[in-house]
Order: C-alpha cells, then structure tokens, then sequence
C-alpha cells in the first residue's frame, strides 16, 4: 500500500465514503494513513483493503468439517494496530523456521512445529515492513528508511543500510540482491552479503496512489515489480537492466479517483506465466518470457493471489473469493458471502482454499466450488496475513498473534 497524497483540496469525506476509512468491517491487511498536502494532523484509520463500504453478508452454514487444528499460538508484540506497517511472517528456505517482526523492534525466528523461539533481536527502532528472506539473511525495514540484514541462523545483524527514504514494501531476497521499494518511485538492488546499493532504477508515482507497495518476486535472476501506474516491470535482479514493461490496466475515469489504477498485488510467477492485478482494473496473465498477453479478466484486486489445482484465487474489491482458470482467465466460481467482511487474501493449500476476515476468523472453502465448508475463530484481531508453511499455515493478526 501506498500514501495516497491529496493535493490542497478537501476531498476527505469522498475518499472516506468511497474507501469507508472509518468502518471497521472493511479492514483486513493492516492500517493506512490518509495524507493532505494541506497541512494539519494526519487521519489514521484502521483499514487497508480498500474493499467497498457494503453491510456484510449473511454467511452460509458450513458443511461441518473440522480439518483446521491450532498447533501453537504466540504473541510478539505490538502489531500493526500501532501505525501502519507490512508485517508479513514468511517460512524460512527449508519450512522448518518462520521469521516475524513487530513494530516494537524485535524480530523472531521461530520453529514452525511448536512455535518455540530460536532467536529474538530487539533492532531499538521501529520496524516498518517484514520479512524477507532466503537461506542466509532475513531482511526488515525500518521507519527512519534503514535496512537491516539478520543472520538467518544466529539472529545477529549482518549490515545496516540507511536508504534516508521511506521503504514502501516488504524486502525480498534472491540470487545475491535484496530488492527494496520506496514510496518515491524506486526500485533498488543491494548486495545480499554487504547491503551496498548495486543498482537502482525511479519510475514517476501517479499523484494519487495507494499507500505502499506490492513485494517484488523474484525468479531466477528475474525480478517483476508491480507498479502504481498500472504496469508490470521486469528486470535482472543482478544488474538491474530493464527487459520490459508492460501494462496490467488502463486507467479510466472522469477524475484521479476512478483512474487510480495501481498494480499493487504482487506479482505471481510459474515456469511460463507471470500474473499481476491491480485495484479497479484487471487480472492480467502474460506468457513468459516475451509478455504476450494470455488473457485479462475485469476483476480488481490489491491483495496477494495464490495458485492451486490449476486455478487462480483472487479477492476481489468487495470481499469475494474468486476461483479462475490459470489458463483461460475464465471465472470458475465466486464465493460471495464473505462480501464487506473485510477478507484477506486467499490461500490454496491441498484442496482447500484458506481465507480470513476482520474479526480474527478463518475459513476453509472447497477448491473445486467454493463450498464454505469450516469456519473457525483464531484471534481477536484482524486477519492480516494467511502463509503457507509445510503442511500447515501461519495466520498473523493486527494484534500481533501468531
């Protein structure tokens, strides 16, 4: 997510009851900050999928399954209730260990089994985005624009980098770089190793904007970057020399609003297919390696996509779930009972479809219909983030649960 900066004019209450910044049942991935250049104090809210302003919808009984077991439950600390902040866990190479941040400065490497703690670092700042990481480092940002690199294996910090920007997205890790995104419209690669900047590259953000970024993906010695005018870029991670650029979305409309068009849902790469969406535009799949587009299907979506079974799981701008043929783009099925529920992502694992909602509830959805088959309260606050483990997966809430 991005700052979205407003020029000197007061569209506050529009924005508010377009994007409903002020009710609680359309948040669902964290907390926002709306800017004006105007001046005064800032309006915090906690939301942050822009999904629309629409009363929830009725929820069908669930079939009665009961697959979803609670292994372990852990608290780190402060989430991201406290300011705005991407703090996405992720499993470490092998699945055996999860990495975790808090706003309060620590960062946890945990066994993914019993959920004991293998190291803790306290960073004395306030961390803005985690984690990423590979077999060596685990990489967070800081609020003052530092990045820092922690040994995957001890905890201890392998380098610090002040980028004096503010950092907009989660770092991400491969073939010897740490990519890094900051709200100004840079993309730069820092050595794995040294943290030393190696390349960089700016794109022009639109003057309105969503608050952040997607995380790049990185594939090989490919990186792909969503971008906030609508396209997808890609480079070698290596050197940071440009391949192509292609459009996700077209920005229409009569004003900035209805054209905010902004890729902000990170890229998903196979061996032969990369797939970007973006909010009030498309899902758009495009053949590697030469971009030719494969298909565009009309739905908006900012938040992470997953692959499973040969289909493709979106949540869409109002909360649904929706099941699409990964070759085709064809919509196979559309859960929409969980619509203004302020839902998160959604996650293929095995023949499920596993998504939360803003009141700490987990679902289990049939792969094949959509089927609401288990429903399942796991925490008290928002359900920011659903990852996949081995065999398992990781829920983490705004209130800093694990």
């Amino acid at each position: 997510m991005k700052w979205l900066l407003i020029p000197c004019i007061k569209i506050e209450i529009a924005l508010a009851m377009k994007y409903a910044l002020a009710l609680k049942a359309t948040f669902a991935l964290g907390l926002a900050l709306l800017l004006t250049a105007c001046g005064g104090s800032d309006q915090q809210s906690v939301w942050g999928t822009y999904q629309e302003p629409i009363a929830p919808q009725v929820l069908p009984a669930a079939a009665g399954t009961a697959e979803i077991n609670v292994l372990w439950r852990k608290n780190i600390g402060a989430g991201a209730e406290q300011g705005y902040a991407i703090l996405t866990p992720s499993y470490s190479h092998d699945r055996a260990g999860m990495y975790a941040a808090s706003r309060s400065g620590n960062v946890f490497k945990i066994d993914a089994q019993t959920g004991a703690t293998l190291w803790q670092r306290n960073l004395n700042a306030t961390i803005f985005s985690a984690v990423g990481a590979d077999a060596a480092i685990a990489v967070v940002a800081l609020d003052d624009g530092k990045v820092v690199a922690l040994n995957a294996d001890t905890g201890d910090i392998v380098w610090q980098t002040p980028l004096n920007r503010q950092i907009s997205a989660i770092p991400v890790v491969g073939a010897g770089r740490v990519v890094v995104r900051t709200a100004g419209g840079l993309v730069l690669g820092l050595h794995a190793a040294t943290g030393e900047i190696v390349w960089s590259i700016k794109r022009t953000v639109p003057r309105l904007s969503i608050h952040g970024d997607s995380a790049p993906a990185i594939s090989d010695d490919v990186v792909f970057v969503g971008l906030a005018n609508g396209k997808l870029l890609t480079m070698n991670v290596i050197s940071g020399r440009e391949y192509w650029e292609r459009e996700i979305s077209l920005a229409r409309g009569r004003n900035e609003l209805e054209r905010l068009t902004d890729a902000d849902t990170s890229p998903l790469v196979t061996a032969d297919t990369v797939y970007s969406a973006a909010y009030q535009g498309n899902v758009t799949a495009l053949q590697l390696p030469d971009a030719a587009v494969k298909w565009r299907a009309k739905v908006s979506s900012r938040l992470p996509m997953s692959l499973g079974g040969g289909k493709l799981f979106v949540t869409n701008e109002l909360g649904g779930v929706v099941a699409m043929d990964a070759a085709s783009g064809a919509i196979l099925w559309t859960q929409e009972a969980f619509h203004g529920r302020g839902m998160s992502r959604p996650l293929a694992i095995g023949s499920r479809v596993i998504v939360g909602d803003a009141d700490g509830n987990i679902y289990a959805l049939d792969i094949n219909d959509g089927t609401l088959l288990e429903a399942k309260k796991v925490t008290g606050g928002t359900v920011l983030a659903v990852v996949a483990g081995q065999r398992q997966f990781t829920v983490f809430s705004s209130q800093g649960d694990l």
